[in-house]
C-alpha cells in the first residue's frame, strides 16, 4: 500500500528479484500491467519462468541483468523497486543513471535497504560494515539524476526512500 500504485497497466521493475517476493505482490497489483524481475542469477530466472503461471502472475517478464546494467527499456518503467539490494550494486551511480533513462516522465523509484546502525535478529541482514547509509543512498542518487521525494519510517531495521527525476 505504501507504494500507492493506481495504475493498474503500470511497468514495474523489481531489481535484485531473487526468488519474486515482492514480484508477485507487485504483478497482483498491476494485473493489466507488467512486473520485470531483474536479477544476475539465472536460477532465479528460470523459478521465476517455472512458478509465475501458479502464482497467478503470467505479467512477469523475468530479466537476467548486468551488475553494471539493469537490462530494462528506455522509456517504458512506471515504478522501481529495490528491496535489500542496493549495497550489491556496483557502480551505483552509472547503474541508476540507466534505470533513470528506463523511466517514463513522473516514474518513480523505491529503495528499502538496511540501515547500518540497525541491530537486525537472526542475521538476516549483511553484516553493518556492509550496508549504505541513508544519506550516502540521497547523494548517489543525486548524482544519478534523482531527487528525494519522501522517506517513510515504519520499517524497523530498514529505510525506505522514493525518489524521482531530478527537475
Amino acid at each position: 500500500r505504501s507504494l500507492k500504485i493506481d495504475n493498474k497497466g503500470a511497468v514495474i521493475a523489481d531489481i535484485g528479484a531473487g526468488s519474486g517476493y515482492f514480484t508477485r505482490r507487485l504483478a497482483a497489483e498491476v494485473p493489466e500491467g507488467k512486473v520485470y524481475a531483474v536479477d544476475v542469477d539465472s536460477t532465479f530466472e528460470d523459478y521465476i519462468l517455472d512458478n509465475r503461471e501458479a502464482w497467478g502472475t503470467p505479467n512477469i517478464e523475468p530479466r537476467l541483468a548486468h551488475y553494471d546494467h539493469p537490462m530494462l527499456p528506455d522509456g517504458a518503467v512506471h515504478l522501481v523497486l529495490t528491496a535489500n539490494t542496493y549495497s550489491f550494486i556496483r557502480d551505483r551511480q552509472s547503474y541508476f543513471g540507466k534505470v533513470n533513462r528506463a523511466l517514463v516522465d513522473g516514474g518513480r523509484v523505491v529503495i528499502i535497504d538496511y540501515r547500518p546502525e540497525a541491530q537486525v535478529p537472526h542475521k538476516a541482514a549483511p553484516e553493518a560494515r556492509f550496508r549504505v547509509a541513508e544519506a550516502r543512498v540521497v547523494e548517489e542518487m543525486g548524482t544519478a539524476g534523482f531527487s528525494l521525494d519522501r522517506a517513510e519510517t515504519f520499517l524497523p531495521y530498514q529505510y525506505y526512500l522514493v525518489f524521482t527525476r531530478a527537475p
